[in-house]
Parts: structure tokens; sequence; C-alpha cells
């Protein structure tokens, strides 16, 4: 795919806009580095995953993985223990493919035989006898998931995907493991992830429950009035939405790794709502070319 010079750099999910939108620093939601991203140490596991099947892993590269994702997993429950301790809101994002259990990665990329009955959930606090459906591809317990109110913010595709391969032109390395080519994975070119995911919450919901949320990133964009219902519908204070704030300084980006200022780039130069990045009616054939 041929990247035009003049391309306008959508984002990816929109994630940061609406982040910084819902102000969650003034909303009693338990800080979370850039909203959340707990599990973003946890690149390794899809580096690995895209070069071999798990079963050819050394004992080091495997040790790695496990440990990253242990370490990962205490410090999303800490911060939830320490919110809840407080009496704080717990608001976090997270991309679906970084809490994919990497068995059942290894199944969908590799196509490793018995790969998904062995993905064994995370030992999670309060869960004594952790379960895993079938459209639970990810780390956590089916327990633990159920304890969420998940929002899903989609966007068209088209745009996704070719954001998807600007990062991959990026310096993207975590722990000495670096991306295997400067081309997306085949993990993080298909919706699986996200549709499982939405299958499970839409399955454990009631009919008449207002969950799982879908937020299309246009609307974020182009609607205020509909973000500031979410937040209603999320418990938090609609007042404090904003739609205008500071440019990020040159010392908060010094604070960035790489890949945070890859991801971030966009929302840190900004200082309001950018409406050249807002998707409108998608063509298809012209997105190829660009």
């Amino acid at each position: 795919m041929a990247k035009g010079a003049n391309s306008p750099q959508r984002p990816r999910t929109a994630s940061n806009l609406l982040v910084k939108v819902l102000n969650l620093g003034e909303q009693n939601v338990r800080p979370a580095v850039h909203g959340g991203y707990f599990f973003l140490p946890s690149l390794p596991k899809h580096f690995l995953m895209a070069e071999k099947p798990m079963d050819t892993w050394t004992e080091e590269e495997s040790a790695t993985v496990n440990k990253v994702i242990q370490e990962c997993s205490e410090r999303f429950q800490d911060y939830i223990a320490a919110a809840e301790k407080e009496g704080q809101i717990i608001y976090v994002k997270e991309h679906s493919i970084m809490l994919n259990h990497p068995r059942c990665e290894d199944n969908y990329v590799n196509g490793s035989t018995g790969s998904q009955k062995e993905a064994t959930p995370l030992p999670m606090m309060d869960f004594a006898h952790p379960t895993r459906s079938p459209l639970n591809l990810t780390l956590f317990p089916d327990e633990f998931l159920k304890t969420w109110n998940p929002t899903f913010l989609i966007r068209h595709p088209a745009l996704m995907i070719p954001s998807l391969y600007r990062t991959c032109f990026g310096k993207m390395e975590w722990e000495d493991f670096k991306r295997p080519r400067k081309e997306p994975m085949a993990a993080e070119v298909t919706m699986r992830w996200h549709r499982t995911l939405y299958d499970f919450y839409s399955e454990h919901f009631a009919n008449d429950s207002i969950w799982p949320i879908v937020i299309d990133a246009d609307d974020v964009m182009t609607c205020p009035q509909l973000v500031g219902k979410y937040a209603q519908l999320t418990g938090l204070d609609e007042s404090k939405v904003r739609y205008s704030w500071d440019k990020a300084g040159e010392e908060e980006l010094n604070k960035l790794s790489h890949v945070e200022q890859r991801m971030l780039s966009s929302i840190n130069a900004s200082t309001t709502i950018d409406q050249s990045k807002v998707a409108g009616k998608v063509d298809n054939d012209q997105e190829v070319v660009k």
C-alpha cells in the first residue's frame, strides 16, 4: 500500500480524543496513564506470535511474556483495589487485542491446535473458581469480565488500517522485542477480538440493558451532545465534559516513550476537536489508493 504524502492522518479509533473530551481528571476517576493501557507492555507476545507458534518459543521467551503479562495484571488489579478503597470511579480503556490470551491468539495466527483449550484465565482477586466460555478470548475469567460495563468505540476499517500502517513505520519495540516487519501483524488486521468480546457482553446483558454501548468515532467529533449523554450513562458528570484544552507541553512530551509519542501524536498536538479527521462517507476505492 502506497502512503500518500498529503493523506490526512486520521486516528485509528479516536479513543484518546474521547477520554480527553470526557475530562477524566476532573471526574473523580482514579488516574490512569493515558486513560488506561495497562496491558500495553505485553506487546512482546504479539511480536513473538507473528514470528512463530508458542510451542516453539524458548523457555526464556515464554518466561518473559508470562512475566510481563503477570506484571500488567497486578498493576491493573492494584489500580482497581485502590479506586474502590478511595471511593473513586473506575474508567479505563484498552485496545481489545492487548487483552488477548496468548493461546487464543496463537490459535488464530498460527493455527495451533488445542491452544484455545489451554487458555487458562489469569488469577484475579475475589474469583476462586474462574471459568472461560467460548466467546471469551481474553486473559480474564468470565466472572471478572462480567463486573464491567463495556463501551466499544468503533471506526471504519478503511481508515483504521491505514492509520495502523503509519504506526508501523515508527520505532516500535518493548523489552528488546521489536515489531517483526514494517506492516501490521495478522492479529491486528482482524475484527475477531472486538467482535467476540462484544458478543460475549451482548449475551451476558439482558435485552433491555443499555450495555454494551457502541460509539462511532465520528459521533465523538461531530455530536457533542452525544458525548454528554454518554457521560451521564457511565456515571460521569456531564458538566465536566470539555471541547477545548491546552496543547501538550515539551516537558510532558519528553516523559513519553517512542511508542506513546507515536500513539498520542495527534491528540497531543491539538487544542480542540479536529473536524478534518471525521470519516464521513468513506470511498473504499479512494482509500486503497492512499
